[in-house]
Order: structure tokens, then sequence, then C-alpha cells
């Protein structure tokens, strides 16, 4: 497949919108926390139950939020790879995990282009997430005399046992998704509880910043996926620690609702709770026709969420959604080749590539240069970087 045809791919609604979701709803996790200085709202259905403590007095610092966020705002974060690298493995033979989910699938279509590019060769093999497919499938890895092994969204407890025969041979493991992997060793995880924390910090930072001086906040979290609850643990610390007037609950929205029904909820949050100014979605798709949904219910709230749609980016067009972080998913899935050949021939990481922090970017209506349908990346020449970084042709 030709660079050009998965600059196209990459950004459809299917990857930008079920990424981070899909990742790491595959990946463990952990449970959010409480805070004193936060309320709790329990979504269920119809019924809405509250249990508020209210914030303690005490002016928002937004001057330091400001700060937090200024290196985010009209220009995406630095690329992940800055360093050349050394020595292309052209011999390499990687394995790539499939977990069998339609993200999996572009990942694996966005590095058999990267993989075109650099010269070596990436092996699909078909995982899935169930016990018994995840265990045949990493024996194949095992065996397959492969230089690398690429793992998206597939939970570390079902293969922990060949991860450690794969560390024993001395193959690197790179990870995307995969939440808990600290305790087995595997080096700079991308998209796992550092990223995760990275944009609760900065939403939150953001929603004080440029919504003060509105001071009742909820955060809408779907407790099913993992990488929400990091969120919010991130968002209640930095709100505490910043606005401590600010009042903040959370309400549930069930993973079912996604694409669906989750406007309806929110709505109904919302009525029981007018009192609310800001919204924290834990993922865009949560706001996927919340605009429409809103106006039609006479509400107003200021909104901020992470890895927006093209209909959310469309809705930012318009003008009908205030603000959205994005995340750089086609810089993602190169950077995973990248870090393989770099961990094959040993040279460490750096940068953000090291951090597992992908490239990010707030987005408000005027930043919606170009065409939603498409998707959002900070760098559009990325392939001809990668090219340039590893010494070949583009």
């Amino acid at each position: 497949m030709s660079v050009s045809m998965f600059k196209r791919s990459v950004l459809t609604t299917l990857l930008v919108g079920v990424l981070v979701l899909g990742l790491a709803a595959c990946g463990g996790g952990s449970s959010s926390g409480s805070s004193d200085a936060t309320g709790e709202t329990e979504s269920t259905g119809s019924e809405t139950t509250i249990s508020e403590t209210g914030g303690s007095s005490g002016a928002a610092d937004v001057a330091a939020a400001k700060k937090v966020i200024a290196p985010y705002i009209g220009k995406p974060s630095p690329f992940p790879v800055s360093e050349k690298l050394k020595e292309v493995p052209t011999d390499a033979k990687i394995a790539y995990m499939n977990c069998g989910a339609p993200v999996c699938a572009i990942f694996y279509e966005g590095m058999s282009a990267a993989a075109k590019t650099m010269g070596v060769e990436v092996v699909n093999i078909k995982a899935g997430t169930a016990a018994n497919t995840v265990a045949s499938a990493f024996d194949t890895a095992v065996t397959g005399d492969f230089q690398a092994v690429v793992v998206t969204a597939i939970p570390i407890e079902l293969w922990s046992k060949q991860l450690k025969e794969l560390q024993a041979n001395e193959v690197p493991v790179i990870t995307t998704g995969v939440t808990g992997t600290e305790q087995y060793g595997v080096e700079s995880p991308q998209v796992a509880e550092p990223m995760d924390a990275f944009m609760g910090e900065l939403m939150a930072n953001y929603a004080i910043a440029e919504f003060s001086p509105s001071t009742n906040y909820v955060y809408y979290n779907v407790p099913e996926l993992p990488f929400s609850n990091l969120i919010e643990e991130k968002v209640k610390e930095v709100l505490s620690e910043k606005c401590p007037e600010c009042s903040l609950r959370t309400a549930k929205v069930p993973v079912a609702q996604l694409g669906n029904t989750a406007p309806n909820t929110v709505v109904s949050d919302l009525q029981a709770n007018p009192e609310t100014e800001v919204a924290i979605l834990s993922t865009e798709e949560i706001g996927i026709g919340l605009a429409p949904a809103l106006k039609t219910a006479g509400i107003e709230v200021k909104t901020i969420g992470q890895t927006p749609t093209p209909p959310n980016l469309e809705a930012l067009k318009k003008g009908e959604q205030t603000s959205a972080l994005g995340v750089d998913i086609a810089v993602l899935s190169w950077t995973l080749l990248d870090q393989a050949a770099r961990e094959i021939i040993g040279q460490p990481l750096s940068g953000s590539e090291a951090e597992g922090i992908s490239v990010v970017q707030f987005l408000t209506p005027e930043d919606i240069t170009f065409d939603p349908s498409k998707g959002w990346t900070g760098y559009p020449e990325f392939p001809e970087k990668f090219a340039g970084l590893w010494g070949v042709k583009g």
C-alpha cells in the first residue's frame, strides 16, 4: 500500500474515533480514586443520584494553568522522534500481534506502509483477545524467528508467559494501548498510563485557563474503559490543586451508549444539574451528536474532550463545539515501527517516544482549516519526516 493511501485511510472516522477508546478498553488499568474536593454523580438509565461535597474557598490559578497548556495552543507538540536512526535493520522481520478489532487492522495497515518505507518486513499475526487465540498467536511469535514483536490492545495478562520467553530470547516487545506493563518489564509503552495522565492534566488545565471564572464542572467517565478512570484521577488532582473553589462531580456514561445514546445521557444529567458550566469528556465519542441535543434542550455548557473524531471536528468547524484535545494517531502508527527498529539495533529512545507520549494539540474552531472528514494530524508530512530520520527514500 502506498504512503498516500495510508494517509487517507489512517485518518478515517474509524481510526480517530476508536483508537484510544479501543486500545485502552482492551488493556487493563485501575479504577478511579476519590477526592474530598469533588462530588460524585452516578447516572444509571434515567436515574441520577448526587453526593456533592463542593469545593473549598480560593481563587483558581489561571496563570499557572495557562502556562501548562501554552505549548499545545495553535501548534502541535514536538514530533516524537528527533534523533536519526543509526542503522536500518533491513533484514528484520517484525511480528504484529493483531487484536482483531478494526482499529488494530488499521494499525497493521499503517505499520505496513511504514515498513515499506523503511525496508523491513512486518508479519500480521491474528491474535484476537480470547485467551486461547492469544496464547496460540504468541507461541507463533516466540518460535517464528522475529526480531521484534509489536502488540496493540491485547491484555498483557493473556501473554505474560510468552513475554518472558521473548525477553529471555532478547526480542524487543513494543506495545500501545496496553496498560499495566511496568511490572512485566516492558519499556516505553505507547498510549499507556503516562499518556492517560498527560491528557487528564492537559484537559483540566485547559478548562481552568480557558473557561474561568466557571467553577461548576462535570467529568463524564466511561467506567468500563480504564483510560477514562485514569484521566479522571488526574483531572481531580489538577482541579483540587489549581481551582479549590471549583466543584467537580463525575457522571457515568456506559460504553454501550457511545456512538448512539450518549448525548441523551449527558442532556439528562445536565438538566438534573443546571448549575453545571463545564463538561470534561473522557472521550470525544461522548460528544458525537451532543451539540444538537444540547441546543434542542436549551442547554449551554463548555466542553473539552480528547481524540476528536471527524464528526467532532466538523462540529468544531461550525462553532457548535467549544474545543478538543487532538491526538495524532497517524504519527503514532509509524512511531511503533521506529521504536521497534531502534530497539532491534540497541539504540536508546529519546524524547516523547521514550515517554510513550503521542503528538497532541488543542483544537478550536479556528484550527479546523483542513477537511474534518480526514481527521487531524499535526504533521501532514510525517511519512517524509520519518523517511528522513531513517535515511531512506520516502
